[in-house]
């Protein structure tokens, strides 16, 4: 403790001499008080009776709302107290996609600071400065939210038709000798969001079932089936084995707008054009007007008058005689 002060006008005697002389000086009693702020020891001693804020603002400690200050700020001077003071630290604070924010922490540390904040750090989460940086006044402190969104979806494979000339099947008469069978593959969607923005995305496909090709024997042998019928005879102009389904439709409307009956059969236009007569062994006289999502290649759907009808007659491989077009 300083006894004596150096000043322009020469040598000053403290306020500490003055009790170390044994003198009276005719003011408050001398109390001896230690300040820290941040850890440094500023000044000793006083004759002041005030509050600790009071002595403060004397001392030119210029103290905030934001500052700590052991004892509170409105305890009066003790002999022999100490007052701790510690200076909060600005900072600017940026969590994620929001607007940066101005404000003071009385923390150590980052990552006190962000325990004080009451801020908590993803698995994913970025932080431009290490948990255990130290504070700094004008310290930016920054989270970058990172995500990653992953989607899947399947989708169909198309099977391939294969044809290949048979010489045990006439001209004309063409045999599904292996329905094909349509793959599945998964295909998989990576989205990346920095910020809760989209910045890349990566797609992989995965094949889950492969497509099994259809195999079609088209006949090469020279042959012309005759179908005759009380009224007339009818000549077929080609033959097709196909695969044939049934459904029931009271009420509904085949796709070329006629009421759906006995008869009517769902074709791929493809392979049998709409309006074309046919003659179907076990079903009988029929014409291809009506189509079905499902109903492509060498496929067909026939029409029955009743869901009971349908499901007896189940799904078979059948000959399909081509008669001409209707007129």
């Amino acid at each position: 403790m300083q006894k004596f002060r150096r000043t322009k006008y020469g040598l000053m005697v403290t306020s500490a001499a003055f009790v170390a002389l044994g003198l009276t000086t005719g003011m408050t009693s001398y109390k001896s008080v230690d300040v820290v702020v941040d850890g440094r020891v500023l000044t000793e001693g006083t004759y002041a009776g005030e509050t600790v804020a009071q002595f403060l603002t004397q001392e030119g400690i210029h103290i905030t709302d934001y500052d700590l200050v052991e004892p509170a700020r409105a305890t009066l001077l003790q002999n022999g107290m100490k007052i701790v003071v510690k200076k909060a630290k600005h900072v600017s604070f940026r969590n994620g996609g929001n607007a940066a924010i101005s404000m003071h922490t009385l923390a150590n540390t980052v990552k006190g600071f962000l325990q004080q904040a009451n801020v908590h750090l993803d698995r994913n989460d970025k932080l431009n400065v290490s948990l255990d940086a130290k504070i700094e006044s004008g310290m930016n402190i920054t989270i970058t939210k990172l995500q990653t969104i992953v989607k899947t979806r399947k989708e169909s494979i198309p099977y391939v038709v294969e044809r290949r000339s048979s010489s045990q099947y006439s001209v004309g008469n063409d045999v599904v000798a292996r329905a094909g069978v349509n793959g599945l593959m998964q295909i998989t969607m990576r989205n990346n969001y920095v910020n809760g923005k989209l910045v890349h995305t990566r797609q992989s496909k995965k094949v889950i079932q492969r497509p099994i090709n259809e195999i079609i024997d088209v006949g090469t042998a020279p042959q012309a089936p005759v179908m005759s019928r009380s009224d007339a005879s009818l000549v077929a102009n080609q033959v097709l084995t196909v695969v044939a389904t049934a459904y029931s439709n009271p009420g509904g409307y085949t796709a070329t707008g006629a009421p759906a009956g006995y008869g009517d059969v769902a074709v791929d236009p493809s392979v049998i054009p709409l309006g074309t007569k046919l003659y179907i062994p076990g079903y009988g006289f029929a014409v291809a007007n009506d189509t079905g999502s499902a109903i492509q290649g060498y496929r067909i759907d026939l029409c029955f008058n009743s869901v009971t009808q349908a499901i007896d007659f189940g799904r078979q491989m059948v000959h399909v005689y081509i008669l001409g077009q209707s007129s």
